[in-house]
């Protein structure tokens, strides 16, 4: 009889904590009256509000110009676990060489350890060259590293692991 008992009210408590299905899909499922407030915006108005900023404007703020953290080529040596590009240094100096023997001008750069792996980041301001010298300098220097995973060039942007 106490088996029977014990039964029953297990089978009891069960039935009443189970939500139905049905039960909760009806429930969900309710209409909402839906009332016209204005008409949706034509695709020409939203065309011709919508504008595009240029991306260093987004991301370099006017802040960072007038503090002058603002650098011409950022090359930032990262590592996924394993370290830094080894002959990433090597490198990056022998353009910096090629630079000072062949066309004759010192370029110097902010070297800015950030990382403990030895991430680093060489931030230069070039501001001792033409725009179209800038413009071939930062051209060696994606030529040089091209196909690296492990360094990144960015342009016209603050050296964001600087202190």
């Amino acid at each position: 009889m106490k088996n029977f008992i014990l039964a029953s009210a297990i089978v009891c408590l069960s039935a009443s904590a189970c939500h139905s299905p049905k039960a909760a899909a009806t429930a969900e499922t309710t209409p909402t009256p839906v009332t016209a407030s204005a008409p949706a915006p034509s695709p020409t108005t939203i065309q011709s509000t919508v504008s595009q900023a240029p991306l260093d404007e987004v991301i370099m703020t006017d802040q960072d110009k007038v503090n002058g953290n603002f650098y011409r080529l950022i090359v930032s040596f990262i590592s996924i676990g394993e370290g830094t590009d080894r002959q990433g240094r090597e490198t990056l100096d022998a353009v910096l060489a090629d630079w000072k023997t062949k066309k004759g001008k010192e370029i110097t750069f902010e070297s800015v350890a950030w990382g403990r792996e030895g991430e680093n980041d060489f931030c230069f301001r070039i501001n001792n060259l033409s725009e179209k010298e800038q413009q071939i300098f930062v051209s060696d220097m994606k030529a040089a590293f091209k196909g690296r995973s492990l360094v990144q060039i960015t342009e016209n942007q603050s050296c964001t692991h600087k202190r």
